[in-house]
Parts: C-alpha cells; structure tokens; sequence
C-alpha cells in the first residue's frame, strides 16, 4: 500500500505542514533564547556575590588593553599588557557607588528591548502597584562620562600638586639668602 501511495505522486506535504513546521522552530528558538536569559541572569547574580567583578575593557592594540574592575569596593583601571599595571584606583565610596549605578543603569539600557506583550507577560506575577511606569528622573550621567570626569579630576588635583610643590621648591630658594 505504502508503494502505490508513493507512486501516486502524493509527497505529503502542504503549505499548512510548512507553516506548522516554521511555527514549532520559532517556538524552539523562542524557548532557547528565554532560557539562556534566565541562565544569564543567574549566573550573572552568582558573580555579583564574589569580591571581584569586571566592568568592562577596552582593547588597545595586539595584546593590550584596559580594563575596569571593582575589588572589594574600589573601582581600578588596570592596564593589560605583557604586565598588568594600575592606572587608577577610585576608593571614595561616594564616587564608586555612582560609577556603579551608572554602569548597571547603562548595561540594563543596552540590553535588546523586548515587545510589549513579552514585557507584560514577563511582569505578570508582579503586583499591580509595581507594574506601573514611574515618572522619568533625571538621567543619570553614564558610566564612561562618570569615569571621564573622576579621572580628570584627579589628574587636576595632580597637577595642582605639582604646581604646589614646584612653588614650594622656589619659595625655599629665594629665602636662603
């Protein structure tokens, strides 16, 4: 029976086959990638929890780069290389508590948007109150801008450093005599 159906010409499959077989691999894929979310999210919770944790980098040439990590409260630019070197060390808890804020808030805007109904049926076990839409603040400045300005900061204050000490040193000059 299974021969002459065969022969028949009949192949068995239709537009509906197609589309049932495009619909299952789009629910699979879906599936994937809401896993490897989740996955994400929780391995991304496992690191917070350890002492050490790494903001970002940027690479710089063959082999060398910066990178920005935060060790038991203090944010340091190292520079990678063939040696690691420490550029800047940031240990004002004010400071490092801003830089922090602005590269999570940063890092949660750069995440790809999800549509609205995915977004709704993520928040569905929320309470009403918190689903809401809280009126917009004031942006807050990002995180490269943040570290920009700490670090000119501080090479300002090494300057007025330099200048003190240098007028110092000629101060002492002219009193000798």
């Amino acid at each position: 029976m299974s021969a002459t159906w065969l022969a028949s010409g009949y192949s068995g499959t239709s537009s509906w086959d197609l589309l049932w077989v495009l619909f299952v691999l789009v629910l699979m894929v879906g599936g994937i990638v809401l896993l490897l979310r989740f996955l994400g999210k929780r391995n991304r919770g496992w690191w917070m929890n350890r002492s050490l944790r790494s903001l970002g980098g940027l690479p710089l040439g063959t082999n060398k780069s910066m990178q920005i990590v935060e060790w038991n409260g203090r944010i340091y630019v190292l520079g990678v290389g063939d040696d690691v070197t420490l550029i800047e060390s940031i240990s004002d808890p004010d400071q490092v508590t801003a830089l922090l804020a602005a590269h999570d808030v940063a890092n949660a805007e750069a995440r790809p948007g999800m549509p609205p109904w995915l977004r709704q049926w993520m928040n569905r076990r929320q309470p009403e109150g918190e689903r809401g839409v809280s009126a917009p603040a004031a942006p807050p400045p990002s995180f490269e801008q943040t570290l920009e300005n700490r670090m000119r900061e501080l090479s300002e204050r090494r300057q007025k450093v330099g200048q003190m000490l240098s007028d110092s040193r000629t101060e002492d000059r002219t009193e000798e005599p």
